[in-house]
C-alpha cells in the first residue's frame, strides 16, 4: 500500500492543514490537557470514517460502551447502522471492572481492566482479522493510553505498543491514540511519541500537527461544541 497516500478524515479544516488527509495506515498520538478535545475529535474521525465505508474499532478504557455511545449520540452521530452491518467494533476495558459477569454481546467485546494488555492485543488482532477480509483499510481510536500507563509498568505500555503500531501499519488500519497531557514522565511520553507517525498537539484554545509530511505545523485554533472541533485555519 502506497506509504504516500492520504485519506480525508472527513473534518475538512482538519484535512486542510494535513494538506489533504492523515496516511492510509499509521500511528497519530493526541496530546494535551484532559478535555482538551481529544476525546471528540478521535470519535469524529471514526465516525467519519464509518460515513465513508471504512470500519473502525474503538478501544475504551476510561469508561464504558453504553457511556460512549450515549456521547457519541448526543453530537448526532448515530451507531445503529454501523452496529447491524459489523463495520463498528468495541473493545470495553472498562465495564468489567464494576460488573465481572458482564458478556461479550454484539459489537462489544468486554476486557477485564486496562491492566490485561494481552487481553486487548488478543481482541483487536481477532477483530482484524476479520476486518482485512472485507477492507482495505480501517480506523481505531484508543481512549487512551494514560489508562495503560497509570496500571501497567511503562515497560510493558511500550512493548504492547511497539507490536501494535507495527501491525496496524501493516493491516492497512490508522489509529489515534489519546494521551493525557502532565499524568506522566516525559521520558515515557517521548517512548511513546517514538513509535508513532505523527502528533495533534494540544494547548489551551489552539492545536499543531507534528511530524507528518505535507501537514501544516501552525498553531490553529479550535472550538468544541456538541457537532465535534471546529478548527480554524
Amino acid at each position: 500500500m502506497p506509504s504516500d497516500l492520504l485519506l480525508p478524515t472527513g473534518i475538512k479544516t482538519l484535512d486542510s492543514i494535513l494538506g489533504g488527509g492523515l496516511p492510509v495506515a499509521g500511528n497519530i498520538l493526541l496530546d494535551g490537557d484532559p478535555l482538551c478535545g481529544k476525546k471528540p475529535l478521535m470519535m469524529q474521525f471514526v465516525w467519519e470514517g464509518l460515513r465513508m465505508n471504512i470500519p473502525g474499532i474503538f478501544v475504551l478504557t476510561d469508561f464504558g460502551f453504553e457511556e460512549w455511545k450515549a456521547m457519541m449520540e448526543s453530537s448526532g452521530w448515530r451507531l445503529a447502522e454501523y452496529e447491524k452491518n459489523g463495520l463498528l467494533q468495541v473493545i470495553d476495558c472498562y465495564s468489567r471492572q464494576f460488573n465481572p459477569s458482564l458478556q461479550d454481546q454484539g459489537i462489544v467485546a468486554y476486557v477485564s481492566g486496562p491492566a490485561d494488555l494481552s487481553a486487548i492485543s488478543m481482541q483487536l488482532s481477532g477483530l482484524q482479522e476479520q476486518i482485512v477480509r472485507i477492507a482495505d483499510n480501517h480506523r481505531l481510536g484508543i481512549h487512551s493510553l494514560s489508562s495503560l500507563l497509570e496500571t501497567n509498568p511503562p515497560a510493558s505500555v511500550f512493548r504492547f505498543l511497539q507490536f501494535i503500531t507495527g501491525k496496524f501499519r501493516r493491516s492497512g488500519a490508522l489509529a489515534m491514540y489519546a494521551l493525557e497531557r502532565g499524568m506522566h514522565d516525559e521520558k515515557h511520553v517521548k517512548m511513546v511519541e517514538h513509535l508513532m507517525d505523527g502528533v495533534i498537539e494540544f494547548e489551551e484554545d489552539k492545536l499543531r500537527v507534528r511530524g507528518l509530511m505535507g501537514a501544516s505545523n501552525s498553531w490553529h485554533k479550535y472550538e468544541l461544541s456538541d457537532k465535534g472541533l471546529r478548527i480554524m485555519l
